[in-house]
């Protein structure tokens, strides 16, 4: 009898079963990893949705815009202008006491003294203009029926640095003070003499520029000579103005700059003749101190009667007690109308601080004036107070 064979079960084999195992995972895991990338990829946009929201939010604000998306007319330039810029600044005084000077009334008043709006633009093609217009005293003396009228009226071609071209109404070159913006100067008023041999603004034309890493300046120009907002001249001749103005020290410790100006003009009218000027000027900042210093003489040749030279001069010393939130200011001057009569002079002492909240473009000005006018009044007291806002 044959003998059956015995057959032998085969053992599982574990193969498969990885293989299965491995499918699974590979299946599985990038599900799982995708569903985490996914939850973060949203977290991030959400965030970056919420920031976008608070920009647009801070951006309307800025703007003007309402929740509802409205806001302001949009003002946009007419002309094909590069840059349009519109803003101005507001002047306000406060007066009491005697007239220090015979600039001033022997009253107590308050006044307008500056409202200006300025629009200023500039062209691609080297042009700029300015246009600016004052509706307030805008004098020292006293003034009824305020209106508006035009302070500054100029194109300037900018192509060149050293020779720019300016042409219309604007501030004659003459006199370091009487340069300087409404907005800067360091006392509430300018000094008498300055006020009163400058030459203030004319119609006319113009060359200027620097030189030497601005440095040096220079200014020339041909004026009508018959004040501001007049076009007629009052004969066949002009007004000529000429300044010059460097920088001859500049460190860290100090800067000292100087400057001398002239004009010569021939007058028909209150005075026929011919008028001549000429000033020195000199500023010294170090530190927190400054020292300005202005003269001016004017000769009067005239035509009948006798000639007259008049002189006038200033020193004022600065201090920031609080560097840019307080400053002291401490001026005397002197002015004398004819050289040749005594005792027709005037002396005037200005005792002052100013007051800086934002800059210049909040600023709270006071001073005490003490002067010694012409005649037979002295020790004639007056407080001056103004409140500046540049908008």
């Amino acid at each position: 009898m044959r003998k059956k064979r015995s057959r032998s079960v085969p053992k599982p084999d574990m193969k498969p079963s990885l293989l299965y195992t491995a499918l699974w995972a590979a299946a599985v895991l990038p599900l799982t990893t995708s569903a985490a990338t996914i939850e973060e990829r949203l977290k991030e946009l959400e965030t970056k949705v919420s920031q976008l929201s608070a920009e647009n939010a801070a951006l309307k604000k800025q703007v003007g815009l309402d929740a509802k998306g409205n806001g302001p007319a949009l003002v946009t330039a007419a002309g094909k202008e590069q840059k349009l810029s519109i803003g101005g600044y507001l002047q306000v005084n406060g007066e009491a006491g005697d007239a220090a000077d015979s600039r001033f009334p022997a009253s107590d008043r308050l006044l307008v003294r500056r409202a200006r709006i300025t629009l200023k633009g500039t062209f691609a093609e080297k042009f700029d203009f300015v246009f600016q217009s004052d509706f307030g005293n805008n004098s020292i003396g006293g003034v009824t029926g305020y209106r508006a009228q035009i302070t500054d009226l100029a194109v300037t071609w900018t192509q060149h640095e050293l020779a720019n071209l300016t042409f219309g109404q604007f501030k004659t070159p003459y006199g370091y003070e009487q340069l300087l913006p409404d907005t800067k100067t360091l006392t509430v008023e300018r000094s008498l003499s300055n006020d009163s041999l400058t030459l203030s603004r004319q119609i006319g034309a113009m060359v200027s520029g620097v030189a030497l890493d601005k440095r040096f300046s220079y200014a020339a120009g041909l004026f009508n000579g018959n004040g501001v907002n007049n076009g007629a001249n009052d004969n066949d001749q002009f007004l000529y103005v000429g300044r010059v103005n460097g920088t001859v020290l500049q460190s860290d410790q100090a800067t000292v700059s100087l400057g001398a100006n002239a004009f010569t003009t021939k007058d028909t009218g209150t005075f026929t003749g011919t008028r001549t000027g000429r000033g020195l000027d000199a500023q010294l900042v170090a530190g927190a101190a400054g020292l300005y210093a202005e003269w001016f003489r004017t000769h009067f040749d005239r035509t009948t009667g006798a000639d007259t030279d008049v002189e006038g001069w200033s020193v004022l010393g600065s201090w920031q007690l609080v560097p840019k939130r307080l400053q002291a200011v401490l001026r005397y001057e002197t002015y004398d109308p004819n050289l040749a009569v005594g005792a027709d002079d005037t002396h005037v002492w200005t005792l002052g601080a100013n007051y800086f909240i934002k800059g210049d473009d909040l600023k709270i000005s006071v001073n005490y004036l003490l002067g010694d006018p012409a005649g037979p009044l002295s020790d004639q007291g007056r407080l001056l107070g103004r409140f500046q806002v540049i908008f």
